[in-house]
């Protein structure tokens, strides 16, 4: 399920429920692709948890519950390099009201009792990083590449694994090639063809498209780092960002956060923000720090063909023809094989 659509009356009775007295101002945030998230009010409450009584409350469908608790684990970690992450106060799991159900939901479901899984969080302070591409938020890019690449020093040396990690830290992937591997067109572990025929038979995807990324990206991947393990953020920026001023006040929502190819955040940024030359500042600071990085361009590439590939297939999920047809374009401009493009129809 994308994210799920709640009944008011319900999500303020939960809510009051947890607080132990009543709340106010709860409202909705637009953004968010997965979870539902709400801020809310307790008045009174700000002496328990040294804030102002500002809450930040997520819902997700249960299938996503481990994403949850990944802000959990990495909250500590991220502050000892300087790196604020709100602090989450319960995760738990509950049934509500659901309005969305698709229907393969419907038939396994009811819609009156779905199961979800929440976090409730201290809000903290700032306003959204917004679109680095448009003239009055450049001034943030800085910020955004020191914050990446703070992002790969956290220490989880104590965990194991590549790819998307669950909320004990451990990746599901032996090696990090067996991670990009797994989205390989058309047999990749995941089997996303053999599950997705219908949206290429039917739908707007185009297996000779998927085909040439992945070769391309397949023919890279000698390439890349064996042992090196570091925290990708993914999608660092825009909603999941808040600044005060120019410094980063929170790192929001690490669900989708992998461990890999610390290079992995700056060619995500690049691919997606053509307008702003991200591997010029991302050398520029790996000179700076002094931080070696051999192979630049191959590993670069590799990750930006990755994250193409895995665009490409959340545009069908999210049955979005406009946005594939960009990341198409863009990508083949990256490879050298097609004209630039503007930017994101999303944008």
């Amino acid at each position: 399920m994308l994210k799920p659509e709640l009944d008011y009356l319900e999500l303020t009775e939960f809510l009051s429920n947890w607080a132990g007295s009543y709340i106010e101002n709860l409202s909705q945030f637009p953004n968010g692709q997965v979870a539902s998230v709400f801020a809310f009010d307790v008045p009174g409450r700000s002496e328990l948890e040294g804030q102002n009584g500002e809450y930040v409350a997520r819902f997700v469908s249960y299938e996503n519950a481990e994403g949850l608790k990944k802000d959990r684990f990495i909250a500590p970690r991220a502050a000892e390099v300087g790196i604020p992450v709100p602090r989450q106060l319960e995760h738990g799991e509950t049934r509500m009201k659901v309005a969305n159900l698709s229907d393969d939901e419907k038939p396994n479901y009811d819609q009156a009792s779905f199961p979800l899984a929440y976090a409730i969080c201290v809000r903290a302070p700032g306003e959204h990083m917004g679109e680095l591409q448009a003239p009055e938020r450049r001034h943030l890019v800085p910020t955004t590449v020191a914050a990446i690449d703070t992002i790969s020093t956290i220490d989880v040396s104590d965990t194991i694994g590549f790819g998307w990690f669950d909320g004990e830290g451990d990746g599901k992937h032996a090696t990090w090639t067996d991670y990009i591997a797994a989205n390989a067109f058309p047999h990749g572990g995941d089997n996303f063809y053999e599950r997705r025929r219908k949206w290429f038979d039917e739908g707007f995807l185009e297996a000779d498209v998927f085909q040439h990324f992945s070769d391309r990206m397949m023919e890279l991947a000698d390439f890349t780092p064996r042992d090196e393990r570091s925290v990708v953020r993914m999608e660092f920026g825009y909603d999941n960002t808040l600044v005060v001023g120019n410094e980063v006040s929170a790192a929001l929502d690490w669900d989708n956060s992998i461990i890999g190819d610390h290079v992995y955040d700056g060619a995500w940024n690049d691919l997606y923000m053509p307008e702003i030359d991200f591997k010029r500042l991302f050398t520029e600071r790996y000179e700076l720090t002094g931080r070696d990085v051999p192979n630049l361009d191959e590993r670069w590439m590799y990750c930006q063909i990755h994250i193409c590939i895995q665009a490409l297939r959340w545009y069908g999920r999210s049955n979005n023809p406009n946005a594939y047809e960009w990341m198409k374009a863009r990508t083949l401009h990256v490879l050298g094989e097609g004209p630039p493009v503007g930017w994101h129809p999303d944008s």
